[in-house]
């Protein structure tokens, strides 16, 4: 799938995971409803940004400069599915009697296992350069000059395809009508 598609589908999804959370389901159901949106709030972020870098063309250091961004979106999101999102949903899973798809969350991770571990190697330029500033201008430079259009795009896309099969898992749980992915998207 083409960028300029990946961000219309994450469009479409953005607006209908807001429609349904704002008809209050309640209860359990609100709680999935919720994590639905923050996933497709996330994808349509990272899309956004990736059509930016693919549009804007920088060159040389601007190049590392305007993936920063995207580093730090990435890194964030996979902290907060790590600490709160994916046990909020096997929690909420358990509750109600659903398949704990713990298993095929893992399965789902180790198809990227080489582009997670990148994402996680980038936590010093997340911390010096990217979302934090370090007073070492000189070291800065030097972890961004490190990021690559190719290194920072294959990861963003390896963590888009693994946040697409988190919300297909909540689909087959039986948690209800879920965004419009499609079956080709899955």
């Amino acid at each position: 799938m083409q960028l300029e598609e990946m961000l219309s589908v994450a469009e479409r999804n953005l607006n209908d995971a807001l429609r349904h959370f704002e008809q209050h389901p309640g209860g359990d159901a609100q709680a999935f409803v919720e994590l639905k949106l923050q996933s497709c709030i996330f994808q349509y972020d990272v899309c956004s940004e990736m059509v930016s870098v693919v549009r804007n063309q920088a060159s040389g250091f601007a190049s590392s400069v305007a993936l920063k961004g995207l580093v730090l979106r990435l890194f964030e999101y996979d902290v907060a599915l790590n600490d709160h999102w994916i046990p909020r949903l096997l929690a909420l899973a358990q509750r109600r009697g659903l398949p704990a798809e713990s298993q095929a969350i893992r399965d789902a991770r180790s198809s990227w296992k080489a582009e997670f571990k990148q994402l996680r190697g980038w936590s010093v330029i997340r911390n010096k350069a990217a979302g934090h500033y370090d007073a070492e201008v000189g070291e800065q430079v030097r972890l961004l000059k490190n990021l690559t259009v190719d290194g920072v795009m294959g990861v963003a896309r390896a963590f888009l395809t693994f946040n697409m099969a988190l919300l297909v898992l909540m689909r087959e749980a039986g948690l209800g009508p879920m965004v419009s992915i499609g079956e080709s998207d899955a």
